[in-house]
């Protein structure tokens, strides 16, 4: 199915305000971390660091190309390279949240290193398949690995009962469900699901910035 008329512009604004939103979340993240000393906000802000170079990445690949990333699926076109190099930096952005989650739910960072290596060594594995298994296996990672992430997140909040793991965690349920949205689109190479998935993640990532935001200024709670 394909986007509606305005639907590729659409997209492009929504990636490269989500980029713009994750480096500001990166940098507040940064900011409230000199305060709070968190493994979780050290993680968000390497990985939303990582998520705005990749939607930058896959925006200007959107523009060369005149095409989203679901039209690249179908028409196989040979921008194989930029669409890897978005996915593959999407994995290791939501890789880096499991392992700040698991260090700060487990304490072990050990066993979470070596979960991280073993995740880094899967996603090179996939860049052996084909472009849109890759896409579609890429997506139902970093489903698996939000899923992780809320479900930690439930458990550090069931301990601690702050604010911040709360609002936090609600922003993380947000882009989850955004993600599951956005691999049932890919999965159907339907334009206006992705569309609408990446519109659900925006508002997940301006979530975060604006509890980022509010942390930075009223201190830890």
């Amino acid at each position: 199915m394909a986007l509606p008329a305005l639907g590729p512009l659409v997209l492009f604004s929504l990636n490269v305000l989500s980029a713009v939103v994750a480096f500001l979340t990166s940098y507040y993240a940064y900011r409230f971390d000199r305060l709070a000393g968190s493994p979780l906000l050290k993680a968000i802000t390497f990985g939303f660091m990582l998520l705005g170079v990749g939607l930058l990445a896959e925006a200007g690949t959107s523009v060369a190309l005149g095409q989203t990333l679901v039209e690249i699926l179908k028409s196989r076109v040979l921008a194989v390279m930029e669409t890897l190099t978005y996915l593959s930096i999407q994995m290791v952005a939501y890789i880096v949240f499991a392992v700040g989650y698991g260090y700060l739910a487990f304490g072990r960072p050990q066993k979470v290193a070596a979960a991280a290596l073993l995740a880094t060594g899967a996603s090179r594995i996939l860049n052996l398949l084909g472009l849109y298994r890759f896409a579609v296996t890429s997506y139902f990672v970093v489903l698996v690995l939000l899923a992780f992430v809320v479900f930690q997140g439930v458990l550090i909040h069931s301990r601690s009962r702050s604010n911040f793991s709360l609002l936090v965690l609600l922003a993380f349920v947000l882009i989850l469900a955004a993600h599951a949205v956005l691999l049932v689109s890919v999965i159907d190479l339907a334009g206006s699901l992705f569309l609408a998935g990446t519109g659900i993640q925006f508002l997940g990532f301006v979530a975060l910035l604006a509890f980022l935001v509010r942390s930075a200024r009223v201190g830890p709670s």
